[in-house]
């Protein structure tokens, strides 16, 4: 085998590759890459868009072959504008030196939990040329359970199940019934 390697006459070259040839080009290869790395579209819809007779799979191959498109989860973040940013960073410092007043601050807040699955679990092609994408949680929808809850230096209310929509007449029912009573008996009115 040395001896026929070192007496050929042509030079060495690689069979021709088996299989179906590539449907697309190093052109259309770009464009499907940059479908997936700029908008929030599903490989059916790049798919379609790509105006090319190919599959979902060999779009999911293309994408998987960019060195800068990798599959991540996508960060949950609140809905803040730079204006409440600097509201908020603003009434932060003004209460920096707020001392023992923060004895008498209760902190409530209510949270929804989704029975039909987790919010935050989205995935998304992420350009590592580019920032990631965050995505806002949502609001209704599936079926839930909300819970209130209160808390101060002083001690926490238990978790209060809130039954159905929270409406103004509910929420002041929901404060009467958990927070007044804890927050009596940790500082009668001062608070």
């Amino acid at each position: 085998m040395i001896y026929r390697e070192l007496t050929r006459k042509t030079p060495y070259e690689p069979k021709p590759r088996s299989g179906r040839p590539r449907v697309t080009d190093i052109r259309s290869d770009r464009r499907i890459q940059r479908m997936a790395s700029s908008q929030k579209m599903s490989f059916r819809e790049i798919t379609g868009a790509s105006r090319l007779q190919i599959s979902k799979n060999t779009v999911h191959r293309r994408i998987i072959e960019s060195d800068y498109i990798i599959h991540a989860k996508m960060a949950r973040r609140l809905p803040l504008s730079k204006l409440h940013i600097s509201k908020i960073l603003q009434w932060t410092r003004n209460h920096m030196s707020y001392d023992d007043k923060w004895m008498a601050v209760l902190f409530t807040d209510e949270k929804k939990w989704n029975l039909d699955g987790p919010d935050g679990n989205i995935k998304y092609w992420h350009d590592l040329q580019k920032e990631p994408r965050s995505f806002f949680s949502r609001q209704s929808g599936g079926g839930s359970v909300m819970v209130w809850a209160a808390f101060s230096f002083n001690g926490q209310v238990g978790l209060a199940f809130l039954d159905g929509r929270q409406n103004s007449p509910k929420y002041i029912e929901t404060l009467e019934n958990h927070l007044m009573p804890f927050a009596e008996n940790i500082g009668g009115r001062n608070w």
